[in-house]
């Protein structure tokens, strides 16, 4: 299959099957403010601005198809499965997280993802082991506040904390430099929770993301998840739902999601973001922007800490 230019704008669903979307078929119908959406977001990445068709560039003409899996889930207070005696670099940096950066009387802001588990796990056997005292969590998830349930940790609700102290999460993928990242791309029906995480994150004065080697990159791809008030479709031809699918996944808040999928680098990630946040429908998005903020960046071969700080002081451990 050759490589396309472009983008594909593809309506998040819950149903345990696969679904294929021809791309150059209009399969999927938005309402007309909606198609803002693509049209700059694709100009923010420095792509071409293709048709309000579903459609991306094809120079021989052809129909291609692209395949789109998301299985449906009860939400699982036991998704994420981690071990204290875990030597994965993600462990590692999860440790060195918690045991540099904690600190007694600290208001915490507990990530979610598999990095963010290993974290709240270790951090609760660190508390039961006595060496942090007045430990406050605040989880960005219902998966991260069972985790911390499950770990000890004694938790508040964010409108109860005047202020963050520390923040730590997992990212799908993360820009070099700028440490701007993006949340969201594999949450699940009841999982979803963007608007809480980054309200959360935002509200801290210490963010920390963990991530591997394989997430930090100089050319972003991929898909953003777009949170949106709604969706409104009907079939071109007999009985078509989005993708195939049964419904459009729903997120905690009541929103759907549109996954806006790029086939080719994206130039920034702060101006898909800014474009993004001046569309008409658009409730939140994936893109996350801290300053400052670190990143851990895990390998086999150890860590690297990086910050987005101008002078941008890199080392290892």
């Amino acid at each position: 299959m050759e490589s396309e230019t472009g983008y594909i704008g593809l309506v998040r669903v819950c149903n345990e099957k696969k679904y294929w979307c021809p791309i150059e078929t209009r399969s999927i119908e938005i309402k007309k403010e909606r198609r803002k959406i693509m049209a700059t977001t694709a100009a923010a990445a420095n792509l071409p601005c293709l048709p309000q068709t579903w459609k991306a560039n094809n120079p021989k003409g052809r129909h291609k198809v692209i395949t789109w899996e998301r299985k449906t889930k009860s939400p699982s207070l036991t998704a994420c499965y981690c071990s204290l005696s875990e030597t994965s670099p993600l462990f590692r940096a999860a440790k060195h997280t918690i045991d540099t950066y904690i600190k007694s009387g600290m208001v915490i802001g507990l990530g979610s993802g598999q990095a963010s588990a290993m974290a709240i796990k270790y951090l609760g056997h660190q508390i039961r082991a006595g060496a942090f005292k007045h430990i406050l969590g605040i989880p960005t998830s219902v998966v991260s506040a069972s985790e911390a349930a499950k770990a000890g940790i004694p938790l508040g609700e964010l409108g109860n904390s005047s202020q963050i102290d520390f923040a730590f999460d997992d990212v799908d993928i993360i820009e070099e430099r700028t440490l701007i990242s993006v949340i969201g791309c594999q949450r699940l029906q009841g999982e979803e929770s963007i608007i809480q995480e980054k309200l959360v994150l935002s509200m801290a004065d210490q963010l920390v993301f963990m991530v591997t080697e394989n997430q930090y990159k100089r050319g972003v791809e991929g898909s953003i998840p777009v949170v949106i008030e709604s969706v409104w479709r009907r079939p071109s031809i007999g009985h078509a739902d989005p993708l195939g699918g049964d419904f459009p996944l729903v997120t905690s808040e009541g929103h759907n999601i549109l996954d806006v999928i790029f086939t080719s680098p994206i130039a920034s990630l702060a101006e898909v973001a800014e474009s993004l946040e001046k569309v008409d429908g658009v409730v939140e998005h994936g893109v996350v922007s801290k300053f400052p903020c670190k990143a851990i960046v895990a390998s086999e071969s150890g860590l690297s800490i990086v910050d987005n700080i101008p002078t941008n002081a890199v080392g290892g451990v």
